[in-house]
C-alpha cells in the first residue's frame, strides 16, 4: 500500500478522534451536545455501534479527499 494513504488513513482516524473529544468536551464550555454517531444512528434506524464505524469511515474519507485533492 503506498505510504501516502497509510498516513491519509492515519491522520483520518487521528482527526476523528480530537474532533469527536471535542464534542464530548463541548457542553461543559456552554456549547450544545453534538454526537454524530448518536446523529447518524438515529436518522439510518440502526445499532450505534455502526453509527461509530460510519463516524470513522467518514472521518477517513475527508482526510483522503484532502491528500488527493
Amino acid at each position: 500500500m503506498d505510504t501516502r494513504i497509510q498516513k491519509s488513513i492515519l491522520a483520518g482516524v487521528v482527526g476523528t478522534v480530537v474532533m469527536t473529544v471535542v464534542m464530548m468536551i463541548a457542553p461543559m464550555m456552554g456549547m450544545p451536545k453534538m454526537s454524530p454517531p448518536d446523529m447518524l444512528s438515529g436518522m439510518m434506524g440502526i445499532p450505534i455501534f455502526i453509527g461509530w464505524i460510519m463516524h470513522f469511515m467518514i472521518g477517513i474519507i475527508f482526510a483522503l479527499a484532502y491528500t488527493y485533492l
